[in-house]
């Protein structure tokens, strides 16, 4: 049998081009690595989020009213005269608009109740302020309530949230020009950041949720907010 000669790499012929003369192909790329996913900012995680706090804020509500309540039991005659406090509800907080969604009408209907549940409640309200889109928004919910022992109050209302949903770091406030007792403090819901401001004097409770931040973030904020809530004369 016979066999064609062997061919030489290296040398031409009409139908082959010898191997150092053809073209340098680099070879393909490794696929870049995936970036890390981002941060659920999607709407309904957010109401969702927005949920979960009011939740854990409406269980806060039981240890409040079993105070208030024990409170009131406890008052005897000759309550002294207070300051007229009122409390109402602003169309803007701290420059950011009110957040007027259908999803959220039921959780701050649930905010308002929580707080219209409590003994002699006033003027109570709960609503959302700032932006979903820019994850930058906030929930606040005051009344007005006779209160006999405001750091007391207090103290009961942050060891309940505690009770539920671990808060740390909780230190006091300002009150600025309208007295009573504040502290604030951090948590994590549906692990995001939550900052927490409650105050309490002798004739309102309130309190402000800021999502993705820390009580170190606002702290400062919370005074001017307040006071944009509450008046005393």
């Amino acid at each position: 049998m016979t066999y064609p000669p062997p061919v030489d790499p290296y040398e031409s012929s009409p139908h082959t081009a010898p191997l150092y003369d053809q073209p340098y192909v680099p070879p393909a790329p490794y696929p870049a690595p995936l970036a890390a996913p981002p941060r659920n900012g999607s709407r309904t995680t957010m109401i969702a989020l927005l949920s979960a706090a009011i939740g854990v804020i409406v269980l806060v509500g039981g240890g409040v009213v079993f105070y208030l309540v024990g409170e009131h039991y406890s008052w005897g005659r000759g309550t002294p005269v207070r300051d007229t406090i009122t409390i109402s509800e602003p169309a803007t907080l701290a420059g950011q608009p009110k957040i007027e969604a259908d999803e959220l009408s039921t959780l701050t209907s649930d905010l308002e109740k929580e707080l219209e549940g409590y003994p002699g409640a006033a003027n109570a309200f709960g609503a959302v302020y700032g932006s979903l889109p820019d994850r930058e928004f906030f929930a606040a919910l005051a009344a007005e309530v006779d209160v006999d022992d405001p750091q007391r109050m207090l103290d009961t209302a942050f060891q309940s949230f505690s009770g539920v949903n671990q808060l740390e770091g909780v230190t006091p406030a300002s009150t600025g020009d309208l007295g009573g007792v504040a502290q604030c403090g951090s948590t994590v819901i549906g692990e995001e950041d939550v900052a927490i401001c409650g105050w309490a004097d002798e004739g309102s409770v309130g309190m402000i949720l800021w999502f993705y931040e820390t009580a170190v973030d606002v702290k400062g904020d919370f005074p001017d907010m307040r006071a944009e809530i509450e008046t005393k004369d």
